[in-house]
């Protein structure tokens, strides 16, 4: 089962504490996810490799999630790491696309899961180019 973190009112909030609200790691993840595809740049994250996946089994064993998409979260009760694998659009400046993403995830992060962001890792894994793309026109080799 998924590690879940507990958040609780804090002492600076006047409401007396009903109940616990927990958060599970991939919702975390899910946010990073939507978060990384609103930055332009970004093609996509990558995938992970078969040898990531059967790694990740071990560290999802040991409290912390990764996906199968190149996102790990590492999830305490009031602080959340994260780790992202992502390809870039060839021609983007990669210092200034890492600290828009970055942005990004730590904004969405703290306002919506009011958790503090202690770190967002990410790793260009790849370019794209678009112009390699293949057409359908130039992909066919017989009519």
């Amino acid at each position: 089962m998924p590690e879940v973190i507990t958040t609780t009112n804090s002492p600076s909030q006047s409401t007396p504490q009903l109940g616990k609200t927990t958060i599970s790691d991939e919702v975390v993840a899910q946010l990073v996810e939507i978060a990384a595809k609103e930055v332009q740049g970004i093609h996509s994250i990558a995938q992970q490799g078969i040898g990531e996946q059967i790694a990740g089994l071990t560290q999802r064993l040991s409290g912390r999630w990764q996906s199968g998409q190149g996102i790990a979260v590492e999830v305490g009760e009031r602080e959340v790491a994260i780790d992202l694998r992502i390809i870039a659009h060839y021609g983007i400046k990669v210092s200034d696309l890492a600290v828009r993403l970055r942005q990004a995830i730590i904004e969405r992060i703290e306002s919506l899961l009011g958790l503090r962001v202690k770190e967002v890792n990410i790793q260009v894994s790849g370019l794209f180019f678009p112009e390699n793309k293949p057409t359908e026109e130039h992909s066919r080799r017989v009519e």
